[in-house]
């Protein structure tokens, strides 16, 4: 005798096979939320690695360096003033920095925010020292909040916000 299968039987079983390598695909495949984390944490990694040699080069005086850091359109909010781009190489020769012989910034309790893949804002807590030829110093404490972007592979600095007690002597603003 011979068995015959209902006309229903195979594509019950052609939609129990699919069924089963939907979800055997659906294992081997990542969550998306890890991926993006994985992604974020990355670039938050790299926008405050970019954060510290951006000081090293204020650290080593090395001006020509720190614009080397600056996107295109880079500006420097200190305190109610804006400092664009093109004018900062000047307020820091002509200024902020003139008879400086040594200058340490000391960051901590970074706090990132990944805007989007080529976007990171960073804010820190920051304390700095500085010495001048004529043996005076400064120092300052406050909060500097940067937004970094991504040019190519590299993290570009877009803005530095500086907020804090600041040094009567640099200062010419109201607050």
């Amino acid at each position: 005798m011979m068995f015959r299968h209902a006309p229903f039987v195979r594509p019950t079983l052609l939609v129990a096979a699919m069924a089963v390598s939907v979800m055997l695909a659906g294992c081997a495949v990542d969550d998306p939320n890890r991926a993006d984390e994985s992604v974020q944490e990355a670039n938050t990694e790299k926008a405050i690695a970019a954060i510290e040699s951006y000081h090293s080069e204020w650290e080593a005086l090395d001006f020509d360096r720190v614009t080397q850091w600056h996107a295109p359109d880079f500006e420097y909010v200190f305190f109610d003033q804006i400092v664009p781009g093109e004018a900062f190489p000047a307020v820091l020769s002509d200024k902020w920095m003139t008879g400086v012989t040594r200058y340490r910034i000391d960051e901590s309790d970074y706090r990132p925010v990944v805007i989007s893949s080529d976007a990171v804002w960073v804010t820190l807590n920051v304390a700095d020292n500085t010495q001048y030829a004529d043996g005076s110093a400064a120092e300052t404490s406050g909060v500097m909040s940067y937004l970094l972007v991504r040019s190519s592979e590299e993290w570009k600095v877009r803005r530095v916000h500086h907020s804090g007690p600041p040094p009567a002597d640099l200062y010419e603003g109201e607050s």
